[in-house]
């Protein structure tokens, strides 16, 4: 019984892979243009995160690595400053598709942040970034 149950598993996740792309996850095969970090934010929205000095900048761009204009978009981000203090910022619309913010704060290391997108009153989605600040 035992041998049957595992040969289904696996002839099962044989059948998965096999169906390729439509189970594949997003991936990010394409680099950070701006030498940020890439995560997926909601369904739509891809974002590239990079903290240079004391300013964070979000950009962002659609599934097809498309400029999306940044006016009607806004983040909060809550920050893991030194002494694992949390911090939040709110990155707002800078120009073409960028937000951005300051950060007034020292930082332990990384950048580690859990940002959520939202377009007007409306949450886009979450994404969680691990980054060493320039």
């Amino acid at each position: 019984m035992k041998i049957t149950i595992q040969a289904g598993l696996v002839g099962a996740a044989l059948a998965l892979s096999s169906l390729g792309p439509a189970f594949a996850q997003h991936s990010h095969s394409h680099a950070a243009p701006n030498g940020g970090q890439i995560q997926q934010i909601g369904k739509e929205v891809e974002g590239e995160l990079l903290v240079k000095g004391s300013e964070v900048t979000l950009f962002l761009v659609d599934q097809n690595e498309k400029k999306i204009e940044a006016a009607p978009y806004a983040a909060t981000a809550i920050v893991l400053a030194k002494g694992n203090q949390q911090k939040t910022i709110e990155l707002k619309p800078a120009g073409e598709n960028k937000l951005a913010a300051k950060i007034d704060f020292p930082l332990e290391g990384k950048f580690r942040a859990s940002l959520t997108l939202r377009k007007g009153a409306a949450e886009v989605g979450k994404a969680r970034f691990n980054l060493d600040p320039k």
